[in-house]
């Protein structure tokens, strides 16, 4: 596998892009949690489990993003900033 700069900026593009995504996503998955309807224990119990959902959206957000940014870089960026 080749390091290129349009990869690299592709990548850190990418990443940004994926944390953004991220903010968004879990405003509305807020905004779905707190609406939710159900007895005391159940949304102690889904609560509870919401820590470790954001941090598997983040990173699975961010890596996939940060992909097809290398990879839309690699195709694209590099050719057109003469980095080949």
């Amino acid at each position: 596998m080749e390091l290129t700069l349009g990869g690299l900026l592709g990548a850190m593009i990418g990443a940004i892009f994926g944390g953004a995504n991220y903010a968004m996503l879990i405003g509305y998955l807020d905004g779905l949690l707190r609406s939710m309807q159900g007895t005391e224990a159940e949304r102690d119990e889904f609560a509870s489990n919401v820590s470790v959902m954001r941090r598997a959206i983040l990173g699975f957000d961010v890596l996939i993003c940060a992909g097809i940014g290398y990879w839309l870089g690699t195709m694209f960026l590099s050719p057109a900033i003469g980095a080949e």
